[in-house]
């Protein structure tokens, strides 16, 4: 490792070796192309709301976004493990060119159909940002459906350098809808 960061001296401060002294910020950009701890605002905002235990949590974005190391931190729960369960809308290109958000109103009643959670939050990514889907309109169609809250959680990484505006808007999204 002490070969990488020598080859990368633009990215030595963005490593944490150790678990003591100072060690990467929260509140600080990361550099493009850098696997952080800071993550993206989709990141921050779902480490905030994923302790939600029983409710389900859809990614709407390419399954690469989906892939967040979830089960390393761990939720205590009395019941359910369903948050461990991960769900995408998977976009791919055709969605990139014609819209997904089809796509995750029919991801959204599959999950009620087949986990029935008490909710579903429902988070854009880059990719659901770049196109334009309107995840909100999707999400009160959805609620209208099924009769269950399905929350919205407008994510899209690019909207900051750093997961902090993530934590921010999670918890907006926590007051705005419980």
């Amino acid at each position: 490792m002490d070969t990488l960061i020598e080859t990368l001296p633009s990215r030595r401060e963005h490593f944490k070796r150790s678990c003591g002294g100072g060690g990467p910020r929260c509140n600080e950009a990361s550099v493009p192309g850098m696997v952080t701890q800071r993550s993206c605002v989709y990141g921050g905002a779902r480490v905030v709301l994923m302790p939600i235990t029983d409710a389900a949590h859809l990614v709407h974005g390419p399954v690469g976004c989906a892939a967040c190391k979830w089960d390393i931190r761990g939720s205590r729960s009395s019941k359910s493990d369903l948050y461990r369960t991960g769900f995408s809308t998977d976009l791919e290109e055709r969605d990139v060119v014609f819209g997904g958000e089809d796509k995750l109103l029919k991801c959204i009643l599959e999950v009620d159909e087949i986990y029935s959670p008490s909710a579903i939050f429902v988070y854009s990514t880059c990719v659901s940002g770049v196109i334009g889907d309107d995840i909100t309109a999707v999400c009160r169609t959805a609620e209208d459906k099924t009769g269950k809250w399905v929350i919205p959680v407008q994510s899209e990484g690019f909207r900051s350098f750093n997961k902090s505006l993530g934590h921010q808007l999670a918890c907006d999204v926590l007051l705005d809808h419980l």
